[in-house]
């Protein structure tokens, strides 16, 4: 079969690396998307193990149509009730990219059509669409004049790892902060601090990583297990598996935040990963913390304005440059913001920038090697 495993811009890459070690399959990379062969392992694997997918997807039937007509006979041609009964409900999504679509809820809604017609051609009934809590979701992909039907065999997206239950204003998506973690690359040995950690999504991945536990675990429901061909004995045999890879080290993990309730949800959501984790979490604002001096890997994500007010950010952003050159000096920095204007606010040169979306946000993902004194750069990528 062929499955699609969907991710977010400029995680493609890493996401193919990241498969290839969890099936040992080569991945096609495509754009938020990459592409491989797989079977039924194969989606379990993916789905319980992958720290940078959002989905995975299962192509169930492709033609061609260029106009309503031969879209709605398309989908007709296949057996639907291979994929779920006349009782169970479903959902149609649609990404449309061609001269001959240009409305993807109309696409949508066509497809509908030829599934519950199909359905009450055969039986007599029609099944129930439940566009917030389907039984099985779908995806329409039309490229051109091809047109692909999926299915979603993850169900709800695959960050929802199911450890984060307490939340801060604006919190990190947990696949964004796991990529972000693999770009640092960061070895699992190496002290990894985060100063403004809010709710701890980057410490509650981090903590995942590094012991091996994989990022479904704790999730209580995926989409393949509602289908016509869940296999439950080959689901458990993948995660009890997967319990046995759990490694019994602990990480050393440092997290500040300002704010007494983001202390409390960061403690909180890392219990529901592992109760007897070793990871410190205090109350600190950044701008009074003391380094050890310790050569520590810092990851932040800081207000920039679009999702927290900050009130005279440019002198927020300098500040930060500021304490990291004084306090921290032979770590590693590693910044996510919005807000490029303040990142060139942050008065040092970064050795790398990467480009990100959060959500619809587009940010940086910058690393700045903290040296001693003034030490001289070239060649170092400006902020854009």
């Amino acid at each position: 079969m062929v499955i699609v495993v969907r991710t977010y811009a400029g995680f493609e890459s890493i996401l193919s690396d990241e498969i290839a070690k969890i099936t040992g399959l080569n991945a096609t990379i495509g754009k938020r998307a990459v592409y491989l062969d797989g079977d039924l392992r194969t989606v379990y694997l993916l789905n319980l193990h992958c720290r940078l997918a959002l989905d995975v997807l299962v192509e169930l039937h492709k033609f061609k149509a260029k106009n309503e007509r031969e879209l709605y006979n398309g989908a007709l041609k296949f057996n639907w009730s291979n994929e779920f009964s006349i009782h169970e409900t479903f959902s149609i999504n649609s990404v449309v990219h061609s001269p001959f679509f240009n409305h993807s809820k109309y696409v949508s809604l066509k497809i509908k059509d030829a599934i519950v017609d199909q359905f009450k051609n055969k039986e007599g009934k029609r099944p129930d669409v439940d566009r917030d809590n389907p039984d099985h979701k779908f995806l329409v992909r039309i490229t051109h004049d091809n047109v692909y039907l999926l299915w979603n065999s993850s169900g709800e997206s695959l960050y929802k790892r199911g450890y984060r239950d307490i939340t801060g204003p604006a919190p990190l998506n947990e696949v964004l902060a796991a990529g972000i973690l693999t770009f640092m690359d960061w070895n699992q040995k190496q002290t990894l601090v985060d100063p403004m950690c809010g709710s701890g999504t980057f410490l509650c991945e981090a903590l995942m990583m590094a012991k091996k536990i994989p990022p479904g675990i704790n999730r209580n429901i995926f989409g393949f297990a509602k289908h016509k061909n869940y296999n439950h004995k080959l689901w458990s045999e993948i995660k009890e598996n997967a319990q046995k890879e759990i490694v019994s080290s602990n990480p050393k993990l440092i997290g500040f935040d300002s704010v007494n309730k983001m202390v409390f949800a960061t403690k909180h959501n890392l219990k529901n990963i592992y109760p007897n984790h070793s990871c410190k979490i205090s109350v600190s604002d950044f701008f009074s913390l003391k380094s050890s001096g310790e050569k520590c890997l810092i990851v932040m994500n800081p207000p920039y304005n679009v999702r927290i007010n900050q009130h005279k950010i440019y002198d927020f952003y300098k500040n930060i440059g500021s304490r990291l050159k004084h306090e921290w000096t032979g770590s590693d920095a590693w910044i996510l913001s919005g807000s490029l204007e303040s990142l060139k606010h942050v008065g040092l040169k970064p050795k790398k920038k990467i480009k990100l979306f959060n959500g619809p946000i587009e940010t940086r993902l910058i690393h700045i090697p903290l040296y001693k004194g003034s030490k001289k750069q070239k060649n170092h990528p400006k902020i854009e």
